[in-house]
């Protein structure tokens, strides 16, 4: 049997000169970009709208471009501002010291000197002539009155007269170069419209704040007897007597009080509509004195029950109980048990709203008056006149 060889077969010969080059090659490529890298470093990128860093080496970021609409607002605003300051200026009184203290400092009773005081408040130019309206309670009990105008002036005031029931007085001034404001038309105000409040709050000068109407037709317990205006505008002590004005620089408002727990302003003040502070002051500069318009009635408030009796679906309006003899309300036929729905379109809420709507009449013209007499409807005219002097 014949015996089969096996032979191993040869190992190739390698290339070893070349393999070696070839990671030769590969170790310098890596080598240089290494280095080339290390000698450009590249600054991290971050998205454009992010600044990093505060050094000089930050991205500055460039101011938005001109004519947005906040810009237009802006430039509204401090053109009305600069529209309305020099009409509005700053009330300094002072008050005598009172009789019994200039007795008891007579005879050596009182220790140490007898004290003035200081009251201040704020005003609003309404007339080239000087005449300033502020609120009475500014002026009340004053020995002294002295205005600080937008420019630096101050003057010597003398009260030209003053209505208590409106809580209004008026101011006049000897100047020159004086920059009037003009009323608005009270009646035309909304609710949530924007206002803004000019005075002397703190005896800070020129101080404006900004808010809205945030209610009509309020009644509260100051000094003054008409309705208010409500308004968020940050209304402190001094502001009173100043102009609420609207974005056209009018006087729709004189503010008036605030209602606070704290003494500072909380976001509730109350200003007078304008359309009673121009009455008062139209008939101080044309009749020397503050006229009244009189219906001559004496009224009931209607509660639930009396509406029932008289056939009313609310409570709303005024009974009459009684008519003054020789008044307008009796000359024109108003009778015992009429109630009052209207005067002049107004709708009369209650005793207190007619009283307003009244105080409004113009004294010689015909009030339309809506009535309801034994349960039916009329209509009749009543020709206001100025109240007799108590």
């Amino acid at each position: 049997m014949s015996r089969t060889r096996f032979r191993l077969p040869k190992k190739p010969r390698g290339n070893l000169p070349s393999f070696l080059l070839f990671l030769l090659a590969l170790a310098l490529a890596v080598g240089g970009i290494a280095f080339w890298r290390l000698m450009h470093p590249s600054s991290p990128q971050y998205p454009p709208s992010i600044a990093r860093g505060t050094g000089p080496s930050s991205t500055e970021r460039l101011p938005l471009p001109s004519g947005r609409s906040l810009e237009a607002m802006d430039n509204e605003f401090t053109e009305l501002v600069d529209h309305v300051i020099p009409s509005v200026v700053s009330i300094t009184t002072t008050t005598a010291p009172d009789r019994e203290a200039l007795v008891r400092q007579f005879f050596g009773l009182a220790r140490g000197g007898v004290a003035q005081s200081n009251k201040m408040g704020s005003g609003m130019i309404v007339s080239p002539e000087g005449h300033i309206v502020t609120n009475w309670h500014v002026i009340n009990g004053a020995s002294q009155v002295t205005v600080q105008l937008s420019d630096g002036r101050a003057l010597p005031a003398r009260i030209a007269g003053a209505d208590q029931r409106s809580d209004i007085a008026v101011l006049k001034v000897d100047a020159t170069g004086l920059a009037p404001i003009a009323f608005g038309d009270s009646e035309s105000v909304r609710v949530g419209q924007m206002v803004f409040a000019v005075g002397n709050p703190f005896g800070l000068q020129e101080t404006v704040t900004q808010g809205i109407i945030s209610a009509k037709g309020r009644r509260t317990t100051s000094e003054a007897a008409n309705e208010f205006f409500q308004t968020s505008t940050t209304i402190n002590p001094g502001n009173s007597g100043g102009p609420l004005i609207d974005i056209r620089g009018k006087v729709i408002g004189i503010n008036n009080f605030i209602i606070s727990r704290s003494g500072g302003s909380e976001g509730i003040g109350f200003a007078i509509p304008s359309n009673v502070a121009r009455r008062v002051y139209e008939d101080i500069v044309q009749r020397g004195r503050v006229i009244h318009p009189w219906l001559g009635v004496v009224m009931r408030p209607l509660n639930a029950s009396l509406a029932r009796q008289l056939g009313l679906n609310d409570a709303r309006g005024a009974l009459v109980a009684a008519t003054m003899a020789g008044s307008p309300a009796e000359r024109e036929g108003l009778s015992v048990g009429d109630v009052i729905l209207s005067v002049n379109g107004h709708q009369i809420r209650d005793v207190k709203d007619l009283r307003n709507r009244v105080a409004e009449a113009e004294i010689g013209s015909p009030a339309i008056m809506e009535i309801l007499r034994a349960g039916k409807p009329l209509q009749i005219k009543v020709l206001m006149e100025e109240e007799p002097e108590q």
